[in-house]
Order: structure tokens, then sequence, then C-alpha cells
């Protein structure tokens, strides 16, 4: 699997909350309705306060007239001189609220470290992204700017607050979602040539509409007929079939990216990546043994192309029985994670390339295997344990 690593280990990517229950105003105006990476500044905020765990979000300003996508929290609306309806969303809030400026991007991470604040009175940052926290009876005098004694409060290391209210601003914001679109678990070349590609194809997605499911049965396909060129049993198809897997599991890092930039992570979505992957290299696998024996005739081609086609079903078996039904050892964590890494799909197109076809079969063989131990070992341990 691709972008998704930890996908099947955590089906969602909600943030873990540390904080005590709180309720969030989020103050809207007109450069708010400016988009960012794929979602209006609006929106983008709402989704971050509610994946950080908001119980109400209260939005202050001037509605859009247009369709907003929206969080599944209980949000409200009220005029910014509506004092009366602010005063009856305040009678049943929580005893500290969370308030942000729609016109600026923030992680959830950055909320959840300024609700979780020890701190009594009043935090607040200081700049253009404006992010504070108040006891619920000083709300009022905040949003009227009647306040003069906030301490200063500054995001944790990894934060990430940004103004988002020009268009310098946004372009800034919009560079800096994208710089954090990596996983930790990506690798040397995924960082250094995968991301790259595949962030600015997401850029050129964003705008259409498309959707991260979408991409990954675009993936998918591109991957199956990568398989296809390779039974054919022609060293030229082979080359493409390679250089075609290869871009596929580029495309395919681009369903995480998405996903991620407009808040559609899905379990299902996490689901049809995985079986997507694996269904794939069942193809893969078996279209490559299916190329090679074609043109070699030599037995053990066979066996190497069952064996690693088994290992793959094996591997599935595996992944769910120990990893998706559970939550994982941080050690069994570490080894899906490097499993997953389809940085192979590298060492396909150079052995390729070399004409070592067979030996990339002997590898996957042996490789997928060894997975399929280890983490049953370590399923093992953990029951001993």
């Amino acid at each position: 699997m691709s972008d998704g690593a930890a996908a099947p280990l955590r089906f969602d990517d909600a943030t873990s909350s540390s904080a005590p229950p709180f309720d969030t105003v989020l103050v809207v105006h007109p450069a708010s309705d400016h988009e960012v990476a794929g979602l209006h500044l609006v929106e983008r905020a709402a989704f971050t306060l509610a994946r950080a765990g908001a119980r109400r979000l209260l939005c202050v300003g001037t509605r859009p007239a247009r369709t907003l996508r929206r969080p599944d929290v209980p949000i409200a609306w009220v005029a910014a001189d509506d004092t009366a309806a602010l005063a009856s969303w305040l009678a049943n809030a929580t005893a500290f609220v969370v308030g942000m400026d729609a016109a600026a991007v923030t992680d959830a991470d950055t909320v959840v470290a300024l609700a979780a604040d020890p701190r009594a009175g009043l935090l607040a940052t200081t700049g253009g992204g404006r992010l504070w926290r108040a006891p619920r009876e000083r709300v009022a005098a905040v949003l009227q700017g009647a306040v003069t004694d906030a301490t200063q409060w500054t995001p944790p290391a990894g934060g990430f607050l940004l103004p988002a209210a020009d268009a310098a601003a946004r372009a800034t914001a919009a560079q800096a979602l994208f710089a954090r679109l990596g996983r930790p678990s990506d690798g040397w070349l995924t960082r250094l040539v995968d991301r790259r590609i595949s962030n600015a194809l997401t850029g050129l997605l964003l705008p259409t509409g498309v959707t991260p499911n979408q991409v990954t049965v675009a993936s998918l396909a591109a991957g199956i007929l990568a398989s296809g060129l390779f039974a054919t049993g022609s060293r030229a198809a082979a080359v493409a079939g390679a250089l075609l897997f290869l871009g596929s599991t580029i495309v395919d890092g681009c369903d995480g990216e998405l996903a991620r930039l407009t808040f559609r992570e899905s379990r299902f979505g996490a689901l049809l990546d995985l079986v997507g992957d694996n269904v794939v290299h069942v193809f893969l696998f078996a279209g490559i043994a299916y190329g090679l024996y074609r043109r070699d005739h030599d037995p053990r081609l066979a066996v190497a192309g069952s064996a690693v086609v088994l290992g793959v079903l094996a591997a599935m078996i595996a992944v769910y029985a120990c990893l998706a039904r559970r939550e994982p050892t941080a050690r069994q964590r570490a080894l899906f994670q490097a499993f997953a890494s389809r940085e192979f799909a590298y060492l396909l197109v150079v052995l390729t390339l070399a004409g070592k076809l067979a030996w990339f079969l002997w590898i996957a063989a042996v490789g997928t295997w060894a997975f399929v131990v280890a983490l049953v070992a370590l399923r093992q341990d953990r029951q001993k344990a």
C-alpha cells in the first residue's frame, strides 16, 4: 500500500484529543470565503476544529449564500452584532471556549494543544493567524475586541498556524499544507521523487472535483494494465509495464493527499486502497511470472510466481487478522509500514531494464513470506505478553 500506509491500522485520521470537552467560535468575514487547497477557508477551519474534538461550533458573521461542506458537529450561525443570540449560545457552552479567525489555517493538533493548556484566563496567539481560548463569560468581550490582558500563547513545536487573509498569505498557507502531506513512514525515494510529483498532480486534481476513491480506482486500473504488459512476455512491453506500474504507485499517493487536504478520509477509502494495492500486486506478480514462463518455459519461474502470489494472499489475511481487527503494537506498525512501501517499483524498473526480471520475482517471493512470518510471530509475542 502506498500513501495510506497507516490507514488499515487506523481507518480515520482523527486526532486523539487530550483536552477537556470544549466548544468553539469561528469568526467569519469576507476573506474567509476564499479557497485554499481545495476548501474554502471557513470550511477548512470548521473541519479542523471538529477534527480537534470540538463539541459544538458557532460561526459569527454573515453566512455565505452558497452551500458549505460541514463537519459532523452541531453548527450555529449568528450575526456579528446579534448579542442576544451569542449570549443564548454561550449559556450552554463549555467553561472555556476556543476561538479562531476563519481567515487562518491551522491543524487539529495545534487546536488541541491550546484547548489542553493548563493555564487559566485568556490565551491568544499574536500575529495574523488568530487563535484564542477564553473563559465562557469573556467570549463576547473578545469578539468585540475589548480585551487587552490576554496571555500570549505559542503553538507547540511542529504546530501550524498561518494567516490567510490575502492572496500572498493564502499561497503560503497552501504551500505549507502540501509540505505536511508526507508520512513519517515515507522512504527516501518517496520523499525525493514520489511526493514531489504526487503533490503537483494533487494540486491539478483539487479544482476538478475528483474524489480520492476515484484516484484509487484509476491507480488500480493502471497497475492491472501494467500487469498485462508484463504478461505478454515481450521485453519492450515489460519495460513499459515497469514504468507504468511506477507511475501508478506515484498516482496512488494522490488519493491520500486529496483526502487529507479536503478532510475526506474514510474507512471505506482506506479499505479500498488496501484491497486495491493487494489486487494489483497479485496481478503484477502473476503477470510477471506468466510473461517470463511464456518466454523462457522455465518451470522454476512458475514456482516463484505461485509462491509470490500465494504470499500476497497470505499477507492480506495476516494484515487483516493481526492489524485491521485490533490496535497494532509499535513493532507491528513499523513492520507493516516498512512492507507497505512501494519503493520496490524502482527496483522493478532497474531489474527490468537490466534483463533480470526473474530476480525480482524471487526477491518478492522471499520478502512477502518473510513479512507474513514476522507479522504472525509478533502477534504470538503479543499474546504471550
